[in-house]
């Protein structure tokens, strides 16, 4: 049952960087976006 346990953590532990990574992205995605914008006005 261990192994299962570990995996779990594993998958978890991925989930939770992918769910970081993607919301850095796009927090600088729309940093971008809003310079962009103000520099048009």
């Amino acid at each position: 049952m261990q192994v299962i346990i570990d995996i779990q953590n594993i998958l978890r532990l991925a989930r939770q960087q992918a769910y970081r990574s993607v919301n850095v992205t796009m927090v600088t995605a729309y940093w971008l976006i809003g310079k962009r914008i103000v520099e048009e006005e």
